[in-house]
């Protein structure tokens, strides 16, 4: 922790580890994580459900969903020979301006009704506790680690979500906060809607974005400075004849509209799922990134280039870069797409691999100049491809492309 700390700064908000056992192919999983990490690997070695995982445990943590819905039986890992009666463990690792946060949370999965129970579940402070639920009572710490008041759990949400802001717990709503400002994407253009009628704002998108028209709605109205950041990256990329987004009443919905220019004559107004699929992508990881910076969060992208033309993939990721290493909002994504593995592999990757019906693994790359210069025919992505890198480096440094004396 310490030297990623003075590699970049103390500004940085961050998620530092991900931890998680007996959920699906994650067994005694320990993920490390930095300002950008770009997961690689082949596919089912854990990549998406790391990423999804984190959603999972921050949509618990705010209480938008309960044990049940978030860590079903199904979820538990159904190869584990040795056996874990029932129980999944997870941590997440943060380090906020306050100081390193650890959240640890037990989900007991009780066979004989079915339920998934949150019988342990605590948040910590440069080891000091802010909050802990064990068995049958729930206790909350001040900002002094003092042990204040005690109330009865409910096993199926998070007891963190219950805390109301006051003065004396500004340490625990901080790491709420930073959870809250946290956006998983798994896009599907295909899926982005674009009308809203949702009568609840929806402060926070799904994965696949496919209510992204209510959360822009909701953004349009309480998130201005952010939604105008991304209308300007918007039109300088994906839409350049853009004037503005609009949300227009409909009956009891709204239809989100983009306004755009039209030489000699009214403006154009065109819905959001009319665009092309790489318009929709590029209209929603902008929006995303405005938003991760504006309140300072994570950003984390499941192959973010599936979509997206040759000459879109490698401006999006200098940018991602940069605003990850500039300590804006942390950046985590997937990536099998070459460009991004070449962009982005050597310094920040990390290399994920597991045996069928295995646990998943993961190292840090580890690509030295000596790896890249003996192989400078190749690129990162060519060595992916002939199965000569995985986390440990050049596995076969002896062995010769076709065509080559």
């Amino acid at each position: 922790m310490y030297s990623l700390l003075c590699q970049y700064g103390q500004r940085n908000r961050i998620f530092t580890k991900l931890y998680a056992d007996n959920y699906r192919c994650l067994l005694n999983f320990e993920l490390p994580l930095e300002p950008l990490t770009v997961l690689m690997g082949p596919n089912g070695s854990g990549k998406s459900a790391s990423l999804l995982l984190i959603a999972k445990l921050r949509d618990f943590i705010l209480g938008r969903e309960s044990t049940d819905d978030v860590f079903p039986s199904e979820s538990l890992t159904r190869w584990d020979i040795n056996g874990s009666n029932g129980r999944q463990t997870f941590e997440l690792e943060v380090h906020l301006p306050q100081g390193d946060y650890i959240y640890h949370l037990d989900i007991h999965h009780d066979p004989m009704v079915g339920d998934a129970l949150a019988f342990d579940e605590t948040l910590s402070l440069n080891g000091k506790l802010l909050f802990k639920t064990r068995g049958d009572d729930t206790c909350l710490y001040s900002d002094q680690h003092i042990e204040g008041p005690h109330f009865i759990p409910d096993w199926h949400h998070s007891g963190l979500f219950r805390v109301p802001e006051r003065k004396d717990n500004t340490k625990l709503i901080a790491f709420r906060k930073f959870i809250e400002a946290t956006i998983v994407f798994a896009l599907n253009p295909a899926l982005v809607k674009a009308i809203s009628a949702n009568k609840r704002p929806v402060t926070i998108p799904a994965p696949d974005c496919s209510d992204f028209a209510d959360w822009f709605a909701h953004l349009l109205s309480a998130e201005v400075v952010a939604e105008r950041a991304a209308e300007v990256k918007i039109k300088e990329g994906a839409l350049p004849s853009l004037i503005a987004f609009q949300a227009t009443p409909s009956g009891d919905a709204k239809i989100l509209e983009c306004v755009m220019e039209n030489k000699g004559g009214k403006p154009l107004r065109y819905r959001l799922d009319e665009l092309s699929s790489g318009q929709i992508a590029l209209v929603v990881l902008e929006t995303a990134l405005a938003v991760v910076e504006e309140h300072h969060g994570a950003l984390l992208l499941d192959e973010p280039g599936n979509f997206l033309g040759l000459g879109e993939i490698e401006p999006l990721l200098t940018r991602l870069q940069d605003i990850a290493l500039e300590g804006r909002a942390q950046i985590i994504l997937s990536a099998h797409h070459p460009l991004a593995v070449d962009f982005l592999a050597a310094g920040h990757g990390c290399w994920l691999d597991r045996e069928p019906s295995g646990p998943a693994r993961v190292e840090r790359l580890k690509l030295s100049a000596d790896d890249l210069d003996e192989n400078a025919h190749l690129r990162v992505s060519d060595l992916i491809a002939r199965g000569w890198l995985s986390g440990l480096g050049v596995t076969d440094r002896s062995a010769k492309p076709q065509g080559k004396p």
